[in-house]
């Protein structure tokens, strides 16, 4: 297949860049789409280090016929643990298009929808304390909460999955990813997977309804950086990969 993408990552009104994003438009040499938005804190050393690897080992696994959902657990929680030796953690969202099917898997509030002509599908899942089985999860490992974040030793922090970020691992804090797959249907227009950068200004609905009339990959990111930048004046770092899932 091939697809049509574009891409914005922009530092935004912070003073650090911690996004990162890894896109392969012929993934193992086959004509396959991998590709992963990784939104890094406490430094970006996590998030540049999931994005440089993250896809290699999915890919190691996938060679030991390790089916696709497993291989995505199996190789956050290899990153997680890779990292463990720094400070930083990051949140993430993945997808593996191929045959028109996309295996996704996610950890923290990196999130992947899918935009039909008038409505849109979340895939992924927010590891956020706005979730109760999260948050339940994380009172039962004996975690303080002090909405929105979890506290532990005078540091605060929002996701209840994420990889790195050790020193949280013992208050329920874990790198194991939400996983799915999904059958591309005739109405869907665009993939997109973006960090909170996005999502804390625009609703899945608000994202749907400014990009209906767009028919270029560029236009749907350009229309999105535009009223998250300088409409909303938004202030976190922002990442987002725009994929156009068929022609219309």
């Amino acid at each position: 297949m091939l697809f049509k993408i574009a891409i914005v990552s922009e530092i935004g009104r912070r003073k650090e860049m911690e996004d990162r994003y890894y896109l392969d438009k012929n993934f193992q040499g086959k004509g396959w789409l991998f590709g992963g938005v990784y939104d890094g804190h406490g430094g970006s050393f996590a998030a540049e280090y999931a994005a440089d690897n993250l896809h290699k080992v999915f890919l190691e696994k996938l060679e030991a016929d390790i089916d696709e959902e497993e291989a995505f657990i199996k190789t956050y929680e290899k990153i997680s643990q890779e990292v463990s030796h720094q400070d930083s953690g990051t949140t993430a969202a993945n997808f593996f298009l191929r045959n028109k099917k996309i295996f996704w898997a996610n950890v923290g509030d990196v999130r992947i929808i899918i935009l039909r002509k008038t409505s849109g599908l979340q895939l992924t899942r927010d590891h956020r304390l706005s979730d109760d089985e999260e948050k339940k999860r994380i009172l039962r490992e004996g975690g303080i909460i002090k909405e929105p974040y979890i506290v532990l030793g005078g540091q605060g922090l929002m996701p209840t999955r994420s990889m790195g970020d050790e020193k949280f691992k013992s208050v329920g804090v874990i790198a194991t990813p939400s996983v799915g797959q999904y059958d591309i249907q005739p109405e869907d227009k665009w993939l997109i997977i973006a960090s909170d950068g996005l999502f804390d200004e625009m609703k899945n609905e608000d994202i749907s309804l400014c990009v209906k009339h767009c028919e270029k990959t560029s236009e749907v990111a350009d229309l999105l950086k535009q009223e998250v930048l300088e409409e909303q004046r938004g202030e976190d770092n922002l990442t987002i990969i725009v994929v156009k899932l068929k022609a219309h």
